[in-house]
């Protein structure tokens, strides 16, 4: 531990610097051969999330731990990266010693001065809300996000930009990150980039005092504990050699237990994370709920004055997220993946914290039509898609029931839910600032309005998969989205408002309809208005039906998938008209930049625009396609 008593600096350096030599020295004289990785994780590393009989001592220790007091319960992913974590401390200590990361400790800070205090870095955070960016290579949950991006790089444009604290994954296996991306990461933002240097944590599942070490030694400020993985003794002996080593740890909850874990151990920066580590369940909600533990002890967790500060943690994507937060007193908002998926992480981190404005395609809602195949469903998703598209009637890339259900599964999947997010209901109402609930006629401009608030709010969080059908029957219809629960049903024949509103009451899943715009001059700016006019008037439409409308190209008798495109100005008619629309039809990546600056539609689809072949996605095309849209101004 750290020296204690009036010896100065100099001194403690000189002996840290012996003992460093010392211990380069032994490795050099007496080699060892370190131990095998262990092929399965250790019975004690796996069982102290579970026990067939406990006492009342276990429980008070251990009772909060998913799993616990359950003999059959299988360990959760966040359980196997723990118990993972305590068998690579064993052999990070038998190749460096603790005395040698001490000794090291002390050279790093003689050249690069002692650590910034979490709490007080915090509260000298000259915006409103503290922004900590992430850095993270990839995750259980969503697989590989960025494993090009380089940790100091991208720690600059985070800091330039304004972030306050810099959270940097060191989990190799899972997270692909390591202690030098955060040694990397500090050495690149310590001087120049802002009068205050942001904090540098140490995201990683930190279960000993090794990794404290490990974590000074390599330029952290602070370290993350997470409740759930650790006992409640050891949590308070965490926190006891995390401030003895200069740092004030941000100590992470999920539920009201462990909140209150928290507060009873002495956690003056508490991040609340609104998903479930154990199933990757994802509730925005979370933080405003898991503070009431707070409030209930007359905690204060003002920014400037509080007992306590707050953090929000995961599932924040956009500047309505933000201010959500700050609105509720939080005082920090961790983000991750939206950053590292970003075509500019530095103009996301201004609009984020609402120094800039955001680009008008942020909030376009893009479409992947035509998957076959998953690993393309997960390259849109990855890249940014809101909708993935599976089509079921007669085309090159039609596909059966079990093949959209593999591809709903793994959408679903990425976007950390289990079940459909988005059902219809048709008893819409809105209301203007102090007036009474109005009310909304379907197939209204308002109606769409709604939907299209609803269709980002969802598709911001979690992707969602139509299923596209042409002239089918009602009956085949439902049989097909009860076989692959696609999300949404998008009507691409000549089926009217009724047959949509009856579909969707009758399975619970909204549709969306196509109106076939022609390719040839007969296409008017008039004749859109008579249809979009005419949806109210439509046997039904007075009751309820579609929840969007996409404009899609006809050509001759051929609906869709000709690969031509329409007058895009009629598109900015039904936009003017009030009429969200989503365009589709011969877009490709050198062309959405033209539409979208023509329309500015709701959304956009593209399908063989972006393809290698029939069916088949180009991976380069894609994530050009949405990268274009996504940084469209």
């Amino acid at each position: 531990m750290r020296h204690a008593g009036g010896s100065s600096l100099s001194s403690r350096f000189c002996e840290a610097l012996l003992l460093l030599i010392l211990a380069a020295a032994q490795s050099f004289l007496l080699p060892h051969t370190p131990p095998p990785r262990p092929s399965t994780l250790s019975t004690h590393t796996l069982t102290m999330f579970t026990t067939d009989g406990h006492n009342d001592d276990d429980a008070a220790k251990r009772g909060h731990l998913h799993g616990f007091g359950v003999p059959d319960h299988k360990p959760s992913i966040l359980q196997t990266i723990t118990a993972q974590r305590y068998e690579d401390v064993r052999l990070a200590q038998s190749q460096v010693p603790s005395a040698e990361l001490e000794a090291r400790i002390a050279v790093f800070d003689q050249a690069h001065g002692p650590p910034l205090n979490l709490f007080e870095r915090i509260r000298a955070e000259d915006k409103p809300i503290a922004l900590a960016a992430e850095f993270k290579r990839a995750s259980p949950s969503k697989g590989d996000i960025a494993l090009d991006l380089i940790a100091a790089e991208q720690g600059v444009k985070y800091t330039n930009a304004g972030a306050g604290i810099l959270s940097v994954l060191t989990e190799p296996k899972w997270f692909k990150g390591s202690l030098q991306d955060m040694q990397d990461v500090r050495l690149a933002t310590e001087k120049g980039l802002q009068p205050l240097r942001p904090a540098v944590l140490r995201k990683d599942f930190v279960v000993e005092e090794y990794q404290i070490l490990e974590a000074r030694a390599h330029g952290a400020d602070t370290v993350l504990l997470i409740v759930t993985i650790l006992e409640v003794d050891r949590l308070q002996r965490l926190i006891k050699t995390s401030r003895a080593w200069g740092m004030e740890p941000l100590v992470e909850v999920n539920t009201l237990p462990e909140m209150e874990i928290a507060l009873d151990a002495g956690a003056k920066v508490i991040g609340v994370n609104n998903r479930n580590l154990h199933t990757f369940q994802l509730d925005l909600g979370t933080t405003e709920r898991v503070m009431e533990a707070a409030r209930k002890r007359d905690l204060s967790w003002d920014k400037q004055t509080g007992d306590i500060l707050l953090a929000a943690l995961s599932g924040i994507s956009a500047r309505a997220d933000v201010v959500r937060y700050e609105k509720a007193g939080v005082s920090v908002v961790l983000i991750g993946e939206t950053l590292m998926r970003a075509a500019d992480p530095s103009q996301a981190v201004r609009e984020l914290l609402g120094l800039e404005e955001s680009a008008r395609g942020a909030s376009t809602l893009i479409k992947v039509c035509g998957i076959t195949r998953v690993e393309d469903a997960m390259v849109a998703t990855q890249a940014g898609a809101n909708l993935i598209g599976t089509i079921f009637c007669a085309s090159a890339r039609k596909v059966t029931g079990e093949e959209s259900a593999a591809v709903v599964e793994a959408v679903r999947k990425f976007g950390e839910r289990t079940k459909r997010v988005l059902l219809y209901v048709e008893e819409v109402t809105t209301a203007a600032t102090g007036a009474a609930a109005a009310a909304v006629v379907p197939m209204s401009p308002a109606w769409f309005a709604h939907w299209q608030k609803e269709l980002l709010r969802v598709t911001r969080r979690t992707p969602l998969v139509v299923g596209v059908f042409q002239d089918n029957s009602l009956e085949e219809i439902t049989a097909l989205v009860e076989a692959s629960g696609v999300d949404l049903i998008q009507l691409h024949g000549d089926e009217t408002v009724g047959f949509a509103g009856e579909i969707s009451r009758k399975t619970g899943v909204p549709c969306i309809k196509v109106v076939h715009v022609p390719h040839d001059a007969a296409a008017t700016a008039e004749g859109m208005g008579r249809i979009l006019a005419g949806l109210q008037q439509e046997e039904g439409g007075s009751e309820g039906g579609p929840i969007a409308l996409l404009l899609d190209t006809s050509v001759g008798n051929q609906k869709g998938g000709s690969g031509a495109n329409f007058d895009w100005s009629l598109a900015a008619t039904a936009q003017a008209e009030g009429f969200p629309v989503i365009v589709a039809g011969g877009l490709v990546p050198e062309n959405v930049e033209g539409a979208l600056a023509m329309a500015l539609p709701f959304g956009v689809d593209v399908s063989s625009g972006v393809e290698a072949s029939p069916g088949v996605k180009e991976r380069g095309k894609v994530l050009n396609f949405i990268g274009r849209v996504r940084a469209f101004k």
